[in-house]
């Protein structure tokens, strides 16, 4: 994968963006405070990457949205089974605590989640740099870390030995929720929409 600095910057100015307004909007939908932010965009090795994912052993609950359009991407944000449940209990405005297991409410609320998070960064990423781009309905899983980063790559169907990342830091409630969220843009089609843009560098 080769890709500019200057052509990094401006992914990291688009997803800061969208991220932004996904993080106001989830807030608005719990009616507590939610935070979304920027860690960091990076190319990242896919094998060192991997081998991230699998050393994490804990049971997950993710969701997984694919991107269709010019300018396709995947979104994929995954937390522990014990933050599934605290994001249940705040869904169904139930004192935290009171969801114990995994169940079709916690399958809903992380459901919503994602709704949230993909509807509010497509709608940033269209708005604001007239990207063409429609979420799918989430897919909702419960897995090891690695099943499922491994499930993105296949799905991205990406062939080279670099990929590029763009990892988040969640918090919510005062409590920061150990969690991954990545968007993995498909290269080829953002290179264009950076050409049009006009970052050429």
């Amino acid at each position: 994968m080769d890709i500019t600095q200057d052509r990094l910057k401006i992914l990291e100015i688009m997803s800061s963006l969208s991220i932004d307004r996904a993080s106001r909007a989830l807030s608005k939908s719990l009616r507590t405070g939610a935070r979304i932010s920027l860690s960091k965009v990076f190319i990242a090795d896919l094998s060192g990457a991997t081998e991230k994912m699998n050393e994490d052993q804990r049971e997950m609950i993710s969701v997984m949205v694919d991107f269709k359009g010019d300018e396709g991407c995947k979104l994929l944000f995954m937390l522990p089974l014990e933050g599934s449940l605290i994001i249940t209990d705040l869904f169904l405005r139930n004192r935290l605590g009171t969801s114990k297991e995994y169940d079709i409410f916690t399958e809903s609320a992380v459901q919503e989640l994602g709704n949230i998070l993909a509807s509010h960064i497509c709608n940033a990423l269209v708005s604001d740099f007239n990207a063409k781009l429609i979420p799918q309905p989430p897919q909702i899983r419960n897995d090891y870390a690695g099943v499922i980063f491994s499930n993105l790559v296949m799905e991205q169907g990406i062939v080279d030995d670099k990929l590029l990342l763009i990892e988040t830091i969640f918090e919510i409630s005062g409590t920061k929720l150990e969690c991954y969220l990545f968007l993995v843009p498909e290269m080829t089609s953002f290179t264009k929409l950076l050409d049009t843009i006009g970052v050429k560098t």
